[in-house]
């Protein structure tokens, strides 16, 4: 089969129809390789049969010399999208995203990488950045709570689909079975980030400065409310977090997240 014509593009691969009823994720050629791909897969295939909303995976492909998977088409625009014609509904989407991803939690699948070992793997990767700083922060790691909640691992406006009423998520391969409020730290580290995410709209870049607060507060204390949770266990994640974001590598958040590192550090002494 020849793939359609292009959906979209993202960082690692760009989406095109496959038939009727399904898409064809083709990545690039700096991450078409057999271990990213198929881990991907794998990924996505046990989210997908552990019940949580998500695409359905229909295995591998190579396509142009590149490697693809091949997912369940998910009808509807991604939240960004849905938001560049109706601004005024990113609340109404905050809350509704705090809702899905408190359903994700629910749930628990053998199989999926380890919270903190896919979180110390990356803060290794940025060791050449935290210096000195990584023991320590891999230490207080250690001490944090475990889990067993499968967690999307990077959950926010461009990866969930609104498709008729309900929300879908998308992007799975950063997801990894863990402590539920790592997830979440992670998100809202998402929203305060002072880079633009990718796809977002002018006017709310434009307005960003005060909403992205409100936005902050909106997700979380709807979440808080739904998982009867408080704030300081959900902010007890944001070091790691933080360490673990570094190696996204994203324009402008680098000495964001390291003025938050070194203020969670003197927090601890």
């Amino acid at each position: 089969m020849k793939k359609g014509r292009l959906l979209g593009s993202g960082v690692t691969a760009e989406v095109y129809e496959w038939g009727h009823d399904k898409i064809l994720k083709l990545f690039f050629e700096k991450f078409s390789n057999d271990n990213w791909v198929n881990n991907e897969a794998k990924i996505g295939q046990i989210v997908h049969e552990s019940g949580v909303i998500s695409p359905a995976v229909y295995g591998t492909v190579e396509v142009d010399g590149r490697k693809g998977i091949i997912f369940q088409r998910i009808y509807g625009k991604s939240v960004i999208e849905s938001l560049i014609t109706e601004p005024w509904k990113i609340y109404y989407y905050i809350k509704q995203i705090a809702d899905l991803h408190y359903n994700i939690h629910k749930y628990t699948a053998k199989g999926l990488p380890s919270q903190k070992d896919r979180f110390t793997y990356t803060i290794r990767v940025s060791s050449h950045v935290l210096g000195y700083r990584t023991k320590r922060i891999l230490d207080y790691l250690e001490s944090l709570p475990d889990g067993e909640s499968i967690c999307h691992g990077d959950l926010y406006l461009n990866n969930i689909i609104v498709s008729g009423n309900k929300l879908v998520p998308i992007d799975w391969g950063n997801a990894y079975k863990g402590n539920p409020l790592g997830d979440v730290a992670r998100t809202c580290m998402i929203i305060l980030s002072p880079a633009r995410p990718y796809g977002f709209p002018d006017i709310l870049v434009m307005l960003s400065y005060y909403p992205k607060f409100l936005t902050y507060w909106t997700y979380l204390n709807e979440y808080m409310k739904l998982a009867e949770v408080k704030f300081e266990d959900i902010d007890a994640w944001t070091l790691p977090v933080a360490a673990a974001k570094l190696s996204d590598k994203i324009h402008g958040e680098r000495d964001w997240l390291l003025d938050i590192i070194d203020k969670r550090l003197e927090q601890l002494n």
